[in-house]
């Protein structure tokens, strides 16, 4: 209960704050820079390292891409449906495309299996950390050079090797193959810890209730996806694929998480639509606390 009373809280602390003009509208500019380059590093070093391979986590390995797959198909038709512009349906595409998979997914995971299956929620979590960081960070280029006609390849890998979180990922697990790390463990640990309500903080300060008729159409299409569509027909693949036990379990609960918050550090860093993208990941983490519970009825169910 702790854990959902902290998302609530942040989340409105934040809007609150601003609202009452005790943060400014562009304080959380320098919150997302702690988060960018210091806690999602440090929350490579805090997990990867104690990482290791076993073939049954294949499935939490293939799921985030399905999601994310799914989102980018849905969202390009989706946007020619609606015309939306492609700063707008690249925005659609990563809040849409990545789940919640650690401070959201975590407790849930323990409140709905047990806290020993979160073992397979952190292989989630890390490749969905992973594509965010490197196809996350391509659709984000892209969408924040819409004007150009062609982006040139060199660029876009300038771009996507010096983000930070990418950095620390691949640091994290090289230095771990020679180094040991479990001294500085505690100091990752406590750094990590910052970015899930320090993200949340920040996601309030520049969230938004007051929509365009137009954006709650594209809102609830987004939402449907998120938190109804693409998990169920994950689900239902999963099932007529045979995959069944606790991975199968953790993995498409997992998939089923609201919006990742870390999608605003991309949102913001390309100058993409941050004010709707933003609106959606915060409605999606308050409507997600009760649409993971179809979503768990739904696992128990199939497999």
């Amino acid at each position: 209960m702790s854990n959902f009373l902290i998302i609530v809280f942040c989340l409105f602390a934040g809007y609150l704050l601003r609202r009452w003009g005790v943060v400014k509208p562009d304080g959380f500019k320098a919150i997302n820079s702690w988060i960018i380059y210091v806690g999602l590093p440090a929350t490579s070093f805090r997990y990867l390292p104690e990482l290791h391979w076993d073939n049954q986590l294949l499935l939490c390995l293939v799921t985030p891409i399905f999601i994310l797959a799914g989102s980018i198909f849905f969202v390009k038709y989706l946007g020619r449906w609606l015309g939306l512009s492609i700063r707008t349906t690249h925005t659609l595409m990563l809040v849409c495309g990545f789940a919640n998979t650690s401070f959201v997914g975590f407790p849930l995971v323990a409140s709905y299996f047990g806290n020993e299956q979160i073992k397979w929620a952190i292989i989630s979590d890390q490749m969905t950390f992973f594509l965010l960081s490197s196809v996350g960070t391509v659709i984000a280029i892209k969408g924040g050079m819409a004007g150009r006609d062609k982006i040139p390849v060199t660029y876009l890998l300038k771009r996507v090797i010096r983000f930070p979180p990418l950095i620390g990922c691949m640091l994290a697990l090289i230095l771990s193959r020679f180094l040991d790390l479990t001294t500085f463990q505690p100091f990752f640990a406590q750094l990590a810890s910052t970015v899930s309500p320090l993200a949340l903080f920040s996601i309030g300060i520049q969230l938004s209730f007051v929509f365009y008729r137009s954006e709650l159409t594209v809102i609830a299409w987004s939402l449907a996806y998120k938190l109804i569509l693409g998990p169920a027909i994950l689900i239902i693949i999963c099932n007529l694929l045979q995959f069944r036990g606790e991975v199968a379990q953790i993995a498409n609960f997992e998939m089923s998480m609201p919006s990742l918050v870390a999608t605003s550090l991309l949102l913001q860093e390309f100058r993409l639509n941050t004010k709707l993208g933003n609106s959606i990941i915060g409605l999606s983490i308050l409507i997600g606390l009760f649409s993971t519970w179809f979503a768990y009825r739904l696992i128990m169910a199939l497999l």
